[in-house]
């Protein structure tokens, strides 16, 4: 079978209407999860662009690979290109390839370069890859990666010239604005917030046209009977609270999967994990996996059964664009997450891509007249070095509970497992880690001159 990958690039979880969306935001996507199998307590392994396809393409931690940040895996990991290269299979990729490093390790047969969010460029490029297959007389792995609803935004300034002022395909049918959203609970009910909340939400409807442009393409070929799609976001919106931090909204990423003959499509509520992208891909082909991977596939959850020995997740934060580095760990259940910021030493303020535009400097402002708002603020730029969240309590993650009596055996436990998990990987934060939990004073080295004090 070809294997169409789709990736959407800061796409909240919150947001498809599969997921509860409330703003029809997306109906190609929707249209495409009625009939795909749904994973809707995914996570990703790290909520930052890089490491996070890193992951999808190697079935690896960001520590076992090599991709902890805006970083190259090492040199020979195996990937999802090189394997299906090496079983025959035509491989192209369009947008990201700055993002899956070294070349030496993605040595794609077809790609497209860029940041544009013209959906008429993954219309074509998607069509000329499956043409190039097709002569070839070759399987097809197609990673299209569509760069809404990145920053910047959907009718912004700064989107004015990469989007032609919104002109011709840059443009949507229906421009969302402030008085027709809510902010996100995890955010601040404040006018410049929903302004920025509608922009991007206009910018992910352009995704979703995107989508639904390649979608078409695959339906008028002659190998959409015979495709594997899937579709997954690299971590979630770039906001405070989200993106580049292992909060709830950065690192839930839903992932659809359908092919042919696949059966009823079902929705699965078991905690799974980007890594396990690639092995599930490939048993879905019928290629062996490399030995040595950390993910594992979804094909007997599917299938049925059981999945053993995974109650918890972990989520991974080194160093952001910036080259700052920033290391957060989360490791959580379905209802408890207990969250490391090993960066968090009182002094050190939290600086990443996300705080730029409206909505952190709107909760800045009103933070000096409400004291709830700038508690908040506080949480986010000075960071709690150990914190424990109740997630049916408190979705948001605003109350740390780590001094509850009632979670004391519990937070025991997680520690024990993080500290479990970052001796297996190697963890460049063991040591770190080891202080803290000792209570000792916390080593931040940020490794570019901008870090604040």
């Amino acid at each position: 079978m070809n294997l169409l990958f789709i990736t959407a690039d800061d796409m909240n979880y919150s947001l498809p209407g599969f997921m509860g969306g409330k703003y029809n935001l997306t109906p190609h996507l929707d249209e495409l999860a009625k009939h795909s199998h749904k994973f809707v307590n995914n996570r990703t392994v790290a909520a930052i662009c890089q490491p996070s396809r890193e992951a999808m393409m190697t079935g690896l931690v960001p520590q076992r690979s090599g991709g902890l940040g805006f970083t190259p895996v090492y040199d020979g990991t195996p990937t999802l290109t090189t394997i299906l290269q090496a079983h025959g299979y035509f491989t192209g990729c369009i947008h990201k390839l700055e993002h899956m490093q070294p070349a030496s390790c993605f040595p794609w047969d077809y790609r497209v370069d860029g940041t544009d969010r013209n959906p008429l460029v993954y219309e074509e490029g998607v069509k000329e890859a499956m043409s190039q297959a097709r002569a070839l007389r070759k399987p097809f792995f197609i990673n299209c990666n569509i760069n809404d609803p990145h920053r910047p935004f959907y009718g912004t300034p700064q989107a004015a010239g990469i989007d032609h002022d919104e002109t011709g395909p840059y443009k949507i049918a229906r421009e969302l604005e402030a008085d027709d959203v809510e902010a996100p609970s995890f955010l601040e009910n404040l006018p410049p917030i929903r302004k920025e909340f509608a922009s991007y939400c206009n910018s992910t409807q352009r995704l979703d046209v995107s989508i639904g442009k390649v979608l078409a393409v695959l339906e008028a070929s002659p190998e959409a009977g015979n495709t594997v799609v899937i579709f997954s976001s690299d971590h979630g919106m770039p906001f405070p609270f989200s993106k580049a931090t292992c909060y709830n909204s950065g690192s839930r990423t839903p992932v659809l999967i359908s092919w042919p003959q696949m059966g009823r499509a079902k929705t699965f509520e078991d905690l799974t994990c980007n890594i396990d992208i690639l092995p599930t891909l490939l048993e879905i082909l019928q290629i062996p996996s490399p030995q040595h991977i950390d993910g594992r596939s979804w094909v007997p959850l599917i299938e049925g059964h059981r999945q053993g020995d995974r109650d918890y997740v972990i989520t991974n934060i080194n160093s952001v664009s910036s080259g700052m580095a920033f290391p957060m760990r989360a490791i959580q259940n379905m209802r408890y997450s207990l969250f490391v910021s090993l960066w968090s030493d009182g002094r050190l303020q939290f600086n990443v891509e996300s705080m730029q535009g409206l909505t952190y400097k709107a909760m800045r402002d009103a933070a000096e007249s409400d004291a709830r708002i700038a508690a908040r603020v506080k949480q986010y730029l000075y960071g709690i070095p150990l914190a424990f969240y109740d997630l049916e309590k408190d979705p948001d993650q605003r109350v740390n509970a780590i001094d509850f009596p009632e979670h004391s055996k519990l937070v025991a436990e997680l520690k024990q497992r993080l500290l479990q998990y970052m001796e297996e990987t190697n963890d460049p934060q063991l040591g770190n880690y080891k202080i803290l939990l000792a209570g000792g004073e916390l080593v931040v080295a940020g490794s570019g001159s901008e870090n604040v004090r």
